[in-house]
């Protein structure tokens, strides 16, 4: 029996062998050796993963650049949304946008003004006949935009059962207004009728006449728009 490992060779990972002084291969069975263990093999390092670098200052001033311009925007809006509401938060009290003594002016006959959601009406007694005289007011509340584009259609359009031809724009009126007026019936009446806007809200008032006096109808229901406007108050 000698003193090597059966199978082995060296450089092959197999234990090394130390044999003691003295000790000679060969020499019988009881020849003492040492084996050494294979080193350890070496350790890794953990991986540590880097922080990310801090931003630049060009990009923290990108950023803050970007907050600033972002709030200005919106408070931009904000401003321009408001100025579109316009003045009037609410619908105003219709039938006092016209005083007693107007009513009575151009329609003695009448006993009060009738209010409606959104108009109100003097009108002369039911027996004074179908052409009886009347003095209607209507408001629209919309906001500034849609105010100007309705004042836009209507100039433009306007409604059926009103003339051309003999419209004409007021100056000194609200915001813009235009007076129009009805085909008259022969021999019956006429009906003369301003549209004016303020701000978000646009007024139609119109002044029917027991007659056919253009003349006295238009300067009637100017009168009474010129009061409205004046009495309009948000």
């Amino acid at each position: 029996m000698s003193g090597s490992w059966p199978n082995s060779a060296e450089g092959q990972g197999s234990p090394a062998r130390c044999e003691f002084p003295g000790s000679s291969r060969g020499r019988g069975p009881y020849a003492a050796a040492v084996t050494i263990p294979p080193e350890p093999a070496a350790s890794v390092e953990p991986v540590v993963p880097t922080q990310p670098t801090a931003p630049s200052r060009l990009a923290f001033a990108a950023a803050i650049t970007l907050i600033v311009v972002t709030l200005a925007a919106f408070w931009t809006w904000r401003w321009w949304d408001g100025e579109q509401e316009g003045e009037f938060k609410a619908d105003p009290q219709f039938c006092e946008l016209v005083t007693p003594e107007t009513i009575h002016r151009l329609v003695p006959e009448a006993y009060g003004g009738r209010e409606d959601v959104a108009s109100c009406t003097w009108s002369a007694p039911r027996e004074k006949g179908k052409y009886r005289a009347n003095v209607h007011l209507f408001a629209s509340r919309l906001n500034v935009e849609l105010a100007q584009e309705d004042m836009r259609e209507q100039r433009a359009d306007g409604e059926p059962g009103w003339e051309k031809d003999t419209q004409e724009d007021l100056l000194g009126l609200g915001d813009e207004a235009f007076l129009r007026f009805s085909p008259p019936v022969p021999g019956k009446n006429i009906t003369a009728q301003v549209v004016f806007r303020r701000s978000n809200i646009v007024i139609y008032l119109a002044h029917a006449r027991s007659d056919d006096d253009r003349q006295a109808a238009r300067a009637g229901v100017v009168d009474a728009a010129r009061e409205a406007a004046a009495l309009l108050k948000p």
